[in-house]
């Protein structure tokens, strides 16, 4: 068990695990200001790598995560890399510049961080996927095929961290039916909740496929941040509207009903609470801590082992979608 809790923060994780950052590489997605990959890479700085790539799609809204690096740190190496998650092109000429640049020959971490939740109306990516699943699993299985090999030439230990989400519990993903019949069966949170099973998923296929490579993949949650946060992250924007279908509240109906007043598998809501700062810290444990090696395709929540229900670390559903995600970029990947 880690000695990290709900109520660690990134930076108190990275401070206490140096070693497995100092002098290394590492990428995280989406890290804007005032969000939890923002805060992560922050929290990382403590730990004083090498270089840090920030991927996102507005370099203003990550300006301020570099100055605080900077602040921190200031022979960090941070590069702001444009993408857009929502396009296949963008991600692949992302890739290609970040392969392209001499400053990673070896990845050490990637953090697929970046993510939308419960988006209304509905809408698709530039390739005309439903946006959640195309956002938060797509455009990071393309990115991270892409940057596998720099990965892997980064030796053992190297790390993929997923950020999922215990929401994944309020639906399955169709892989049928990915898209909800155009939108026409479309619930912003049934739709969230795929995106997130197909997170672990990814994860569970990552995990049983690139142990004998030396690289490790962890899925997690990061936690839900307190309402009170202020300013609200823009991933809540679409759930601040009580009356919305995108509510907390409707998601808390739909979970309900599905479990007919038994414990959800998602855990206690309390639990879950945090800051920006102790949201960070899963994402940090899973990327450095020690006590990890060897334990690839975990769930982690609070730093922690958490269990996951089965339908999301199914062995021979994630190779259906990873079949199906090869499909959708084109490409077929040998891992």
């Amino acid at each position: 068990m880690s000695s990290f809790n709900q109520h660690t923060t990134g930076s108190e994780v990275a401070k206490a695990l140096t070693s497995r950052s100092t002098g290394k590489t590492f990428i995280i997605t989406g890290p804007s200001s005032n969000s939890i990959g923002g805060a992560t890479a922050v929290a990382l700085a403590h730990g004083h790598p090498k270089t840090i790539f920030l991927t996102g799609r507005n370099e203003a809204k990550i300006s301020p995560v570099i100055k605080e690096i900077k602040a921190i740190d200031s022979a960090i190496d941070v590069v702001f890399v444009k993408m857009d998650l929502a396009s296949q092109e963008s991600v692949r000429r992302a890739a290609a510049e970040i392969l392209a640049g001499g400053k990673a020959g070896v990845v050490h971490g990637l953090v697929n961080n970046a993510g939308v939740m419960c988006v209304l109306p509905y809408q698709e990516t530039v390739e005309g996927i439903e946006l959640q699943f195309g956002i938060n699993h797509i455009g990071h299985f393309l990115l991270t095929n892409l940057l596998l090999p720099r990965i892997v030439a980064a030796g053992p230990h190297a790390r993929i961290v997923n950020v999922a989400s215990t929401g994944y519990v309020l639906g399955d993903l169709d892989m049928e039916n990915y898209n909800f019949d155009n939108g026409k069966t479309y619930h912003p949170w049934l739709a969230y909740a795929a995106s997130k099973t197909a997170n672990i998923l990814f994860n569970t296929y990552l995990a049983s496929h690139l142990q004998d490579k030396g690289v490790e993949a962890f899925a997690l949650q990061p936690g839900m941040l307190k309402r009170q946060t202020v300013p609200p992250t823009e991933l809540y924007i679409h759930t601040r509207d009580d009356n919305s279908l995108a509510s907390m509240t409707e998601a808390f109906k739909i979970i309900t009903k599905k479990y007919e007043g038994k414990t959800p598998p998602s855990g206690d809501i309390q639990g879950d609470e945090k800051t920006l700062e102790t949201a960070a810290s899963t994402l940090v444990f899973a990327a450095l801590d020690p006590g990890l090696d060897g334990r690839s395709g975990l769930f982690l929540r609070n730093c922690q082992p958490f269990p996951t229900e089965g339908y999301a670390t199914d062995a021979e559903r994630a190779r259906k979608l990873w079949e199906l995600s090869e499909k959708l970029v084109g490409e077929k990947f040998d891992i």
